[in-house]
């Protein structure tokens, strides 16, 4: 996949639609200025393609891991595909402004430790006051742990920002309900 230089971009955004594949609450967070989320878990080419209008997609996630598996996704769509550089981190390590917004909740990151540290601890609690049967959840969090943190691939994540308190303002129903 082509990687576009970030001096390349910026002389002529009008050229490229800008595609982060991040999840919706890594967006609301902080994104480039113009880029469009379509996050990874629900890649539509179609809609890409008629949003694109024949200009060449770039791709950008937070340091260039999920444009890859991105990239694979896309890949018999007929897409003109190329990866920004350095994606989000390199946009900002290279002085480039960033959409910032205040996290409407605790970051995903965040709610992943939470859920994993409390499922641990209350089969722990079972292992020893219940039944050791429950030591087994313990091997099957730590094994889910080292898939994420060998592969990038956190199925709690996905599973995370798909509940309705990560998804943006605009998309949860009660933001539209009074107006």
């Amino acid at each position: 996949m082509q990687t576009i230089p970030i001096s390349d971009f910026t002389q002529s955004p009008e050229d490229y639609y800008l595609v982060d594949v991040r999840t919706p609450s890594e967006f609301e967070e902080a994104h480039i200025l113009g880029a469009q989320n379509h996050p990874l878990g629900s890649l539509n080419p179609s809609e890409i393609s008629f949003k694109s209008q024949g200009k060449q997609v770039v791709l950008t996630c937070l340091s260039g891991a999920r444009c890859q598996k991105a990239a694979s996704e896309l890949a018999g769509s007929n897409l003109k595909l190329a990866q920004l550089d350095g994606s989000l981190m390199g946009w900002e390590s290279a002085g480039q402004p960033v959409v910032r917004s205040t996290p409407s909740g605790i970051p995903l990151i965040r709610q992943v430790h939470l859920c994993v540290s409390t499922i641990n601890l209350t089969a722990a609690l079972l292992a020893i006051f219940v039944s050791s049967s429950w030591a087994w959840v313990l091997v099957g969090t730590g094994a889910g742990l080292f898939i994420a943190g060998a592969t990038g691939f956190c199925g709690m994540g996905i599973l995370l920002a798909k509940m309705p308190w990560n998804r943006p303002a605009k998309q949860r129903p009660e933001a539209c309900a009074l107006g």
